[in-house]
């Protein structure tokens, strides 16, 4: 691990669990991934536990009053657990954690949204919608949105060109799109540790 990485490891150990922030983008839900993903990096078991404490705090964190947002609410929060569900970091059903984001999502009028984005509109959501309609379950035949809510969401993104069933939505594929957008301003910032850790495996 570059000297950088521990930098950046041991300035989050000591202030991770205090920060206010729950979100992807600047919160405890991204600080979560890359402690994960630095436990895939390096082995080192302190990481994975401190990666799982965040995120504890994360889903017992989630509030209806959160925005609806990926970059910094439910939405980004939700594909953030499907995206460790997927990289084999969290284990077990996620229906029951994300059931009432699913709910939330869905009383949302999308036919409304202007905004597109992936980080506070559009783009967000059905980001979100796609990781669980992909998301493995234990129960095979559970579907977490009906038909009419997928085509109330799929007009408006026909209409914005957020074509959301592509490959570019896919979680791995979308995981690469989002590194570049995170607000990595600090050298010591744990979205400049993802970026790292991105190009020594990618």
């Amino acid at each position: 691990m570059s000297a950088l990485l521990k930098q950046i490891a041991d300035h989050y150990f000591l202030r991770g669990l205090f920060c206010q922030e729950v979100g992807l983008w600047e919160g405890k839900a991204g600080m979560s991934l890359f402690f994960f993903l630095l436990f895939r990096h390096t082995g080192n078991r302190w990481y994975e536990e401190f990666a799982g404490e965040l995120l504890d705090d994360v889903c017992s964190s989630l509030s209806l009053h959160c925005p609806i947002t990926f970059a910094d609410g439910l939405c980004g929060i939700g594909w953030a657990i499907e995206f460790l569900k997927k990289e084999g970091f969290i284990e077990g059903d996620t229906n029951e954690i994300l059931e009432e984001v699913d709910r939330q999502v869905m009383e949302r009028d999308v036919r409304r949204i202007k905004d597109a984005s992936l980080e506070t509109g559009l783009a967000g959501i059905a980001a979100y919608v796609r990781s669980r309609l992909d998301s493995e379950r234990q129960v095979t035949d559970y579907q977490p949105f009906d038909t009419e809510d997928l085509e109330e969401l799929d007009i408006p993104c026909r209409k914005n060109v957020v074509e959301w069933m592509s490959d570019d939505y896919h979680i791995s594929t979308l995981w690469q799109t989002l590194l570049p957008l995170l607000p990595a301003t600090d050298t010591l910032s744990w979205q400049k540790g993802l970026l790292i850790i991105n190009k020594n495996h990618g």
